[in-house]
């Protein structure tokens, strides 16, 4: 039972009792992004109640986290057609406004009649990356990470150029369409796989959306929007990668508190590692955990600017790549509109980061369901 309303969690917890359901492990506060499911696997759990009405943007996409690991039915003190709709769009079983024993015992009773899918779908993995200054390098790993990870046995993977300013991912790639990523966002709540296909290009085995081609095209992005738009291409995509402009694009937007890590790119140059350093105050401050962050070092020369373990003091992070600055095969790449050789200094560098992250990424096992029946769990 995940509710952090304190009011609806004591109404909840009595209809249950009510019904005998002994095993009820109760959790106070949302789960972030990404752990909900392991959560869920480590208790035991066969059903899950959760509240959507404290944070329903938040709320909405640990609905569908969960959804593909067992029954969730999404909790809401109101009837509110518009929650009950984006709820079970996101994958919830069933809807509750009135937690009493009568109603919760209906809801069991429906679901001890219904079936797990044979097989669970999977929802993919997002990462932003943020610049910790302009002209970090960014773009450049976003580009590069993505096709890493297509390399290495991603079947699905989005790169996602967020950033209507630069727009570099079609530069650096040669891409053009008459769709960008802007027409996504104005039609977030109403995506398909038909207008989907449209708007993503295909290069280097991966899907790509391209920023606004004028940067003057207002594209605002809003935290119900973005939870539209990740839920959508989570279930798409088995990665997905964000290219944000910077920390307060991150915030702002919703893609810092959506993503499962933050890539933030430095270089060991002193100007550049003091915005870094406001970025991780700032993103910190705005309750992005410190654990969702992984430093990449990019353009590193070891005889100028801070060593590595100067930067870790800096900054508080332990980096998580250190990409050599590799000027000419880089731009090499650029002028051929293609990834970086993964034969060159950088491609190996992020080829050991693609690697981590999909490390960290492994899913907990999912268990056996011997049938609906077992909802009911223990009777007193």
């Amino acid at each position: 039972m995940v509710c952090p309303a304190g009011d609806l969690s004591r109404r909840l917890c009595y209809a249950l009792s009510e019904l005998g359901m002994a095993e009820v492990s109760p959790v106070s506060e949302y789960p972030r992004m990404g752990t909900i499911a392991s959560l869920g696997v480590e208790r035991k759990a066969t059903i899950c109640f959760l509240d959507t009405h404290s944070n329903t943007e938040h709320a909405l996409l640990l609905v569908a986290e969960l959804a593909a690991l067992m029954p969730v039915v999404a909790v809401h003190p109101r009837n509110d057609a518009d929650v009950i709709l984006r709820a079970l769009r996101r994958g919830a079983a069933e809807f509750l406004a009135d937690p009493t024993a009568e109603q919760v015992r209906a809801i069991l009773e429906r679901l001890s009649t219904r079936r797990l899918p044979a097989e669970a779908s999977k929802l993919g993995a997002v990462y932003g990356v943020i610049p910790g200054k302009p002209g970090s390098g960014g773009s450049t790993l976003a580009v590069q990470l993505a096709c890493e990870l297509r390399r290495r046995g991603a079947a699905r993977v989005l790169l996602a150029d967020l950033d209507a300013g630069c727009g570099s991912i079609a530069f650096q790639l040669k891409l053009k369409s008459d769709f960008n990523i802007g027409d996504a966002v104005r039609d977030a709540g109403r995506l398909d796989d038909d207008l989907w296909e449209r708007l993503a290009v295909h290069a280097e085995g991966i899907d790509v959306a391209l920023a606004p081609p004028d940067a003057r095209r207002d594209m605002t992005i809003t935290p119900p929007v973005a939870t539209e738009l990740v839920a959508f291409l989570r279930s798409r995509y088995d990665c997905v990668i964000f290219d944000l402009p910077g920390a307060a694009f991150a915030v702002a937007s919703g893609c810092a508190l959506l993503a499962q890590e933050l890539l933030l790119v430095t270089s060991n140059e002193l100007a550049v590692l003091h915005a870094t350093r406001r970025a991780v105050e700032y993103l910190e401050h705005e309750s992005v955990e410190r654990g969702r962050l992984r430093l990449v070092v990019s353009r590193y020369v070891a005889r100028t600017g801070l060593k590595r373990e100067d930067v870790q003091a800096a900054l508080g992070l332990s980096p998580a790549a250190v990409l050599n600055a590799d000027p000419i095969s880089v731009q090499n790449a650029i002028l051929e509109g293609k990834p970086v050789a993964r034969t060159t200094s950088y491609g190996r560098a992020v080829e050991q980061l693609a690697s981590r992250l999909q490390n960290s990424a492994q899913p907990a096992g999912t268990k056996e369901h011997g049938g609906w029946f077992r909802l009911f769990g223990k009777r007193r």
